[in-house]
This record gives C-alpha cells, structure tokens and sequence, in this order.
C-alpha cells in the first residue's frame, strides 16, 4: 500500500511554497509539447541551466521527480521495476527510480506510469548529462535512459575541476579546466542549437547569466541570516527552500523567492522566534543529503532543543565577489569560472592544516561562524560520491576539537526500506544526551 503521510512540517511561509513550485516544474514538462518548447532531462549542479532557460528549454529535473516519489512515499514501486530489469539498489536511487519511473512508461506505450505525483515528468526530447566528479553515475544514467526511450539524443559533457592535493596549489590547473569546461558548455549549446532547430540569443544568456549571479549572492546572503541566535530557519526547512536555487535558477521566480525568504528571516530575527521552542543546541548537517521519506526527523531533533542554523548539502559556497572570479566577456566562461571556485573555495584552508580536506574546512568554518555545539552527518547507501569520506571527516574534526559530539546516521535518499524509524529516533537520542554532557563548541 501507498503511504503518502505527510513528512515535515515546515516553519517558514516560505518553505511552505515550495511544493507548489515543485509541481508547477513538473507539470512544465508535460505542458511543453503544448506550447512548442523542448524538453531536456537535467541534472542539478551541471552548469547548463543558464543555457536551458536562455533557449526556452524545460528542464526536466530526475532527481527532483525521485526525491518527490521518496517524500509521497511512491518511490519503491519504481525502484522495484528497475531492480526487475537488472538495475541494483545500491546503485543511485536517484537514478534508479527515475528509471523505473521510464521503463514502465516505455512499457505503457508512452504513457504515464501509475502512482506519477503530481501528474509526472513529461517524456525529455533530450538529455543533458553532466560527467562530472561530483556524481558517479551521471555516465550511465543517460545512457540507461536512452535504451528504454531510445529516440532520446543525449550530450554528456565533461564539468571537471582540479582534484584536490595538498602538495600542489590548484591555481596552476584551474585555467586549464576552465578553458576545458568552456569549451564543454559551447559544444553543449551547439547540441541544443541542433536538437531545437534555433540559434542562442547570446544577449539573452548573458542576461540570464547576470540574473543568477544576482540570485546567487542573494541566497548566500539570505541563508547567512540563519547565524542569528535563536535562527530562524534550520536545515529542515532549507532542504525545500533550496528548490529555486537548484532547479529554477536563472528565472525571475527564483530570485524573488529569496527576496521574500530574506524579508522573512529578517522578521523573525526581529521578532526573536526561533525554529525550537527553546533552542539549546545548534548543529551544523554535516555531510549528505537528507532522506527525503523522513524530513520529519528534523521535527525530532527541534523538538528536543536542537536545531541546524547550516548545512553543507544544496547550498553554494560564497557570495561571488568572496571568492575573486576573473572578470571575463564570455558568458560561458564565466559560468566555468563560477562553478570552478564552487569546488575549489576551501582548497587554500585544508591545505595549512595537516591531514585535512577542503570538506571538513567547510565544517569547521561553519562552526566558528555559527556558534555550533555538535555535527550530524547522513551516510546513504546508494549515494557514494557525495558520501565519501565521511569518515575520514569525523577523524579530523575530532583533532580539531576533542570529543565533539557528532552522529553519524545511515540510511538513503530514496529507498524507504533502509530506515527504521524507532532506531533512527533511539541514535538522536543518545546523541542528545552526549550533547547535554558537552560544553559549547564556541558559546
């Protein structure tokens, strides 16, 4: 049986938008061939959403239409039929409930398969890969689409970044990628020139180009507002106001949201209201992404004094003038650059402390900045890129600081069955007692 309870909720009006918005993106996809646009399967963090929305491309996010099967709790039906075809669980389920979700439709003719939410995802004209280190399977996962609707052309482009070595200084390589990547992203937009029959209108990609980098210091400012003691927003709700940011950036609609999240925080800080009643301990989410069956562990934790002024998943590092981009005339330069010190940001901090890495960097000046008491981290099972390492994190945080309190919890991003509600809510409470026997990090 179905069970589509509801997960979280939510503290912010805000946050409360976002399903809205999330339908409105997936039923964008099934109006498109309606109104004459093209549809492009799209991967989040893969430096084309500029070139899609200056092209009039939908975008058509299969992680989003995953985490939203994992909230309604839908997912495990197309999990199934991809494990029926071969497709493993321990392969991304991101990936593979997407994939269910098209094999049954190659299966129905083209049609909708049962227990869609929200209507679906319209079928893609196009796939948008991004090969890039940050995810493993964003090789196959095109490929494994296009065998099931196999009209589907696809570009796969190489999105890389100097991998991290503490004996070299990055800036020596950095060029080079990013001339690499600028060439990626202009055979990405001769592929969709192609696919549309249309030429870019390159006025209107830098016009685009100039909204999101407005967008982008917007959210790094708005999220930053979060450092107020009590805060007003924890990461319970940032894993939905993330949503423009990821998947609408680039539109008007996305910065306005953060416009009126901004306005928001800034009342609530006024006002002195909190995410918890009483908030006794404030934690950074440290690593992972979140299962999306189970926000309502959030709720778990407030409920208890503790709350996540900050996270590490879903958000960009730094306002753009921090991290001192090359002014450049080439849009698409520009984005390569953008995406570059995304990646490379806390490169120069990891490499003065030894044994470190530019991921617990990020953590540690989450803490200093935050006033935080402890560190949660999410180590799913289907996600091994984004979850490497988690460990070796843990090890260098306890060198800086001691016996910090930290939990580390273990489940996935989609598939229901790896949680265990009782024993999720057993671990945060035996973290919380390790909590309440600490004195503060930084307060």
């Amino acid at each position: 049986m179905v069970d589509q309870r509801k997960t979280r909720a939510v503290t912010t009006r805000a946050a409360a938008r976002i399903p809205e918005m999330a339908r409105a993106n997936l039923t964008a996809t099934v109006r498109a061939k309606n109104e004459g646009k093209k549809v492009a399967y799209a991967f989040i963090f893969d430096q084309h959403d500029e070139i899609m929305r200056a092209m009039d491309i939908v975008p058509a996010w299969g992680e989003s239409l995953s985490g939203i099967c994992a909230a309604k709790r839908v997912a495990d039906y197309y999990l199934q039929k991809a494990e029926s075809e071969g497709l493993s669980r321990s392969l991304c389920t991101y990936a593979t409930c997407n994939l269910g979700f098209d094999i049954l439709r190659a299966e129905l003719g083209g049609e909708m398969p049962p227990h869609a939410p929200w209507g679906g995802i319209g079928r893609p004209d196009m796939i948008l890969g991004s090969a890039q280190q940050a995810c493993d399977p964003r090789f196959k996962w095109p490929q494994a689409t296009q065998h099931y609707l196999r009209d589907i052309p696809i570009f796969v482009g190489g999105l890389y970044y100097p991998p991290w070595d503490p004996r070299m200084d990055h800036r020596a390589q950095e060029k080079y990628y990013v001339e690499y990547v600028t060439e990626e992203l202009r055979e990405c937009v001769r592929f969709c020139e192609k696919v549309t029959g249309k030429k870019m209108d390159w006025d209107r990609l830098e016009a685009v180009v100039d909204l999101t980098d407005r967008t982008w210091n917007l959210f790094i400012e708005t999220y930053e507002l979060r450092k107020a003691i009590p805060t007003p927003m924890d990461t319970g709700d940032a894993v939905n106001t993330m949503v423009p940011f990821t998947f609408n950036l680039g539109t008007q609609e996305a910065y306005d949201f953060y416009l009126d999240l901004n306005r928001e925080l800034k009342e609530k800080i006024e006002k002195r209201e909190g995410v918890a009643e009483n908030e006794k301990y404030r934690l950074v989410w440290a690593a992972g992404l979140p299962s999306w069956f189970a926000l309502a562990d959030f709720q778990y934790f407030n409920a208890k004094g503790a709350v996540f002024p900050v996270e590490t998943i879903y958000r960009n590092c730094e306002m753009l003038d921090r991290m001192d981009l090359p002014k450049v005339s080439d849009p698409l330069e520009h984005i390569a650059w953008r995406w570059m010190r995304f990646k490379t940001h806390w490169y120069d901090k990891a490499r003065r402390r030894a044994g470190s890495v530019p991921a617990v960097e990020r953590i540690i000046e989450y803490i200093e900045e935050y006033k935080l008491d402890g560190a949660v981290l999410h180590s799913a099972f289907s996600c091994r890129t984004e979850h490497v390492g988690i460990l070796h994190q843990v090890e260098v945080l306890r060198k800086v600081y001691g016996e910090i309190p930290i939990l580390t919890m273990e489940g996935d991003i989609v598939d229901i069955s790896s949680y265990n509600e009782s024993d999720t809510h057993n671990r945060i409470d035996a973290f919380m007692e390790t909590l309440s026997a600490k004195e503060s990090l930084c307060r």
